[in-house]
């Protein structure tokens, strides 16, 4: 699946346009009544494109926000895992001002950071566990292949702990994108008292999740990609630098899940506190 917002522009604003289109229906045919009514439904619509404006604002300040921190802070964290200096690659789109065309193209770069990484380690995984197995097969061999089980033991732990950290990334991405299209709807829904809790959480997730997800893998992209070759079955002490690229890597990847979260949660209380005030009951 590949992300384009670019596509699907129209979505969020024409939440908010039919609304306020609602509004016009019920002030021409309502009666004294739709009027009234028709009143309500055009001050929603108009704290709705504010409340969305205030969180693409956000989206991109923090992406920024996050890019300066990360590039003048990775010094102070350098360890035998990271592979190069930090570079802003998937961040570096939050420079556009087009929310939905920076957030599809940090969504792709993202995406496939995170991708590479899994499959990188689920192959190491993978070739791992077939050597044990077929080496096991043979008694000549058996002491060789018990050896190699308890020299992967680290590996395989940290490896499993990456993969699902990824898998989460990955998942959390896909998720985050129908959050992204329905902000208009979000911002609409803050706008009235019974629903502006649930509004606050997808304008949250939808402008909290993409910087930090983003800059995940830009920090991701330092650390290098734990790879498992055959001279690793032999030396088994190699086989431990590996274990500690992969529990780098999920480190990494759980920080920005975390950071994604309390992003999202600081950011739909700003918008519900926001919404207490603006709300129609």
């Amino acid at each position: 699946m590949m992300f384009d917002l670019s596509q699907h522009l129209f979505f969020p604003l024409a939440v908010l346009s039919a609304y306020l289109l609602y509004g016009a229906v019920l002030y021409s045919f309502g009666g004294t009544h739709g009027k009234e009514k028709a009143l309500d439904v055009w001050h929603r619509g108009g704290v709705g494109f504010l409340l969305f404006a205030a969180a693409t604002v956000i989206t991109i300040a923090l992406g920024a926000a996050v890019s300066f921190f990360i590039s003048h802070a990775s010094a102070a964290f350098k360890t035998p895992q990271v592979a190069g200096e930090f570079k802003p690659v998937c961040l570096s789109h939050f420079t556009d001002r087009d929310y939905l065309r920076a957030v599809e193209k940090a969504y792709q770069c993202a995406v496939g950071v995170y991708r590479r990484y899994f499959d990188a380690i689920a192959s190491g995984y993978g070739s791992i566990f077939t050597a044990t197995a077929l080496t096991g097969v043979l008694v000549i061999t058996g002491g060789y292949s018990m050896g190699l089980s308890q020299a992967a033991m680290p590996y395989s732990s940290a490896a499993t702990s990456a993969l699902l950290a990824l898998a989460a990334a990955v998942a959390a991405t896909y998720v985050t994108y129908g959050f992204v299209l329905l902000m208009g709807l979000g911002a609409v829904l803050v706008a009235e008292e019974k629903t502006r809790h649930l509004g606050a959480l997808i304008l949250g997730v939808a402008a909290g999740f993409p910087p930090a997800l983003a800059g995940g893998a830009d920090v991701l992209q330092t650390i290098k990609v734990p790879e498992v070759d055959w001279s690793k079955y032999i030396l088994f002490s190699s086989l431990i630098g590996v274990a500690a690229d992969a529990a780098a890597v999920a480190a990494v990847t759980v920080t920005a899940l975390s950071v994604a979260a309390a992003a999202a949660y600081a950011i739909s209380r700003i918008f519900d506190h926001a919404g207490a005030h603006l709300a129609i009951e």
